[in-house]
């Protein structure tokens, strides 16, 4: 029998042929959150997860740009970085998220949360 978090995994797979949604929901059912999360706390770690994408895209220059971090689109990186802390802050504080081994939970935040900026994009 399906879990309620593994109808979210599965609907978000269906719901896309390829990109995040999709890589989302494959690594999430190998680690068995589908199992371990209720389909409102992936939901939440799905968002937390979104934004940390952005956050690494935005950071890193990796937009639009042609590799360019334009210091006028700073507002809009602060805005994600606090939306992905928002996110975080909701998931850390779930139940089911409180629940998960240690060794899950720093599973999850290497693939799902880390959030990096590259040698060539720190300040000088």
């Amino acid at each position: 029998m399906k879990t309620d978090g593994q109808f979210f995994l599965d609907r978000l797979a269906g719901s896309s042929a390829a990109g995040f949604k999709l890589r989302f929901s494959k690594i999430s059912t190998r680690l068995g959150l589908g199992v371990s999360l209720r389909g409102s706390e992936l939901s939440l770690l799905y968002k937390a997860a979104f934004y940390a994408a952005l956050c690494n895209i935005a950071f890193n220059g990796l937009g639009g740009c042609g590799g360019q971090i334009k210091p006028g689109r700073e507002a809009n990186r602060i805005n994600l970085e606090r939306k992905f802390m928002v996110s975080c802050g909701k998931l850390w504080t779930c139940q089911g998220w409180r629940a998960l081994p240690a060794t899950q939970k720093e599973s999850i935040r290497n693939i799902f949360l880390n959030i990096f900026v590259t040698a060539d994009n720190l300040a000088r």
